[in-house]
């Protein structure tokens, strides 16, 4: 037997010496993916990690098994802990959270798995834990849009919510999202308080989209599939030009332009919306690069509409360590206790020392942040360590998407988990980034400012009629 881009042949050839039969052939279709695709050990490169593993499924949709069949959400207790402390610095600072976490492509389009794959998916725990990850969000006082009902109802024909090989939405998902911001948003004074602008979408033509599983497929197997075609849509202003914008968004790919997500949330909030979405920066590393920016500090925004995926980077202590010292800005508001100009060489290369002149300051892990600048404004990689009092150490590495630009700048809490808010500071090593032999930086430390409870901005939400 013989396999030929995807279709197995069986040729029965019966010859003898005094004739000759015609060669007889019998064809089925086959699948488009490689027996490869099922093997972890393809998706070590970094660019796979993601897509572990894809399954086909009807009608040539691909799934992840780790992500799109899922059945697992949310945080740990120290996680939504992290998340509630982000959302009150955002509202002391007069800003109103929307987490915008849509369901897994497996949720709302198990109808396209195979009887196979159903059976390996526990559809029902799945969405029982989606559902309880948003009410949990939603009692730290985060407006969460309610997706519910497009788990009660089967996607529309023709209209899929994502794409069949690509974990983007479409842009109808798109559009339906927008719709449930703005439900969420409804009867609420601070979108009351917003500039009133009336948007309107229009067609604007097809998007062809060679999906990023798609890719992945190809990438392991070789062979390809056709681009899916859906309607694009562009929004423009009704009357006079875009006003000044109040609502900010910060996501995934899916808040590109390209599927429309930004133009919706206009039409559907009437008022302006301004894309800080980085393609490629992901959701995390887009917002601590949008919160250390002169946006942010210089007018923040009324609203910030946050689009996610999953909330699998927000586990991270990590994550939460700098977009809390980037909310404030790191050191940029207040004098440094310590500081220091260095030019780096290979190496370690001590940046910050507490016993200078002899004095030893109470620097605890919970009450301090350090804000350190390259002179070289493309770094995107910080090696260091910190040493303690009683020696014990972190070796902290924090890395920026390629596409994220923090002009060289990394701003970061000390630990304050467990018993390391009550260690001393000792001093801090930092490495040059590699295939650097020298470079300048700038660093300091200062005291990180207090985050208090905060109550929420909005009013009751009213009902939908």
């Amino acid at each position: 037997m013989n396999t030929f881009h995807g279709f197995a042949a069986l040729g029965l050839l019966s010859m003898s010496m005094g004739a000759q039969a015609q060669p007889q052939y019998t064809a089925e279709a086959c699948c488009q993916l490689c027996p490869q695709a099922a093997q972890a050990t393809y998706y070590e490169p970094p660019e796979l990690k993601n897509y572990a593993t894809l399954v086909e499924a009807k009608d040539q949709w691909l799934f992840r098994t780790r992500s799109d069949l899922r059945t697992d959400f949310g945080l740990d207790e120290s996680g939504y802990k992290a998340l509630k402390r982000l959302r009150d610095g955002l509202a002391q600072r007069g800003v109103e959270l929307v987490l915008v976490m849509p369901p897994s492509r497996g949720l709302l389009h198990a109808d396209r798995l195979t009887p196979l794959e159903l059976a390996s998916f526990d559809q029902a725990r799945a969405r029982q834990n989606y559902l309880q990850t948003l009410d949990r969000v939603r009692d730290l006082g985060i407006l969460a849009p309610d997706f519910a009902n497009l788990l009660s109802s089967p996607q529309p024909a023709g209209q899929p919510f994502y794409f069949k090989g690509d974990h983007n939405w479409t842009p109808y998902g798109a559009d339906r999202s927008a719709q449930l911001v703005a439900q969420t948003l409804k009867g609420n004074d601070v979108l009351k308080a917003l500039p009133h602008q009336v948007f309107a979408s229009q067609p604007a033509g097809l998007l062809g989209r060679s999906g990023t599983l798609q890719k992945a497929a190809a990438q392991i197997c070789g062979n390809g599939y056709a681009a899916q075609y859906v309607t694009r849509y562009q929004t423009r202003a009704q009357g006079d030009s875009k006003g000044p914008a109040k609502v900010a968004l910060i996501g995934t790919s899916a808040s590109s332009e390209l599927f429309n997500f930004p133009g919706f949330l206009e039409q559907y909030l009437q008022t302006p919306v301004r894309n800080f979405s980085v393609p490629g920066g992901g959701y995390d590393d887009s917002l601590i690069a949008y919160l250390l920016g002169d946006d942010f500090q210089n007018a923040p925004p009324a609203v910030l509409v946050w689009e996610t995926d999953n909330l699998d980077s927000l586990g991270k202590s990590s994550f939460y360590r700098q977009a809390m010292a980037a909310l404030s800005d790191g050191c940029d508001n207040q004098s440094p206790l310590l500081k220091s100009q260095a030019t780096l060489h290979s190496g370690r290369n001590q940046v910050l020392f507490n016993g200078s002149g002899g004095n030893v300051y109470p620097i605890k892990g919970n009450r301090y942040q350090v804000d350190l600048k390259f002179a070289d404004p493309g770094v995107r990689l910080l090696n260091a360590t910190l040493t303690y009092l009683n020696g014990r150490q972190e070796n902290l590495s924090l890395s920026r998407s390629p596409t994220v630009n923090t002009q060289g700048r990394f701003a970061f809490e000390l630990r304050g988990d467990g018993d390391w808010g009550e260690q001393t500071l000792l001093s801090m090593d930092v490495q040059p980034p590699p295939g650097m032999t020298t470079t300048g930086l700038s660093t300091r430390l200062c005291v990180k400012p207090a985050i208090t409870a905060a109550p929420t901005l909005r009013t009751a939400q009213t009902e939908e009629n």
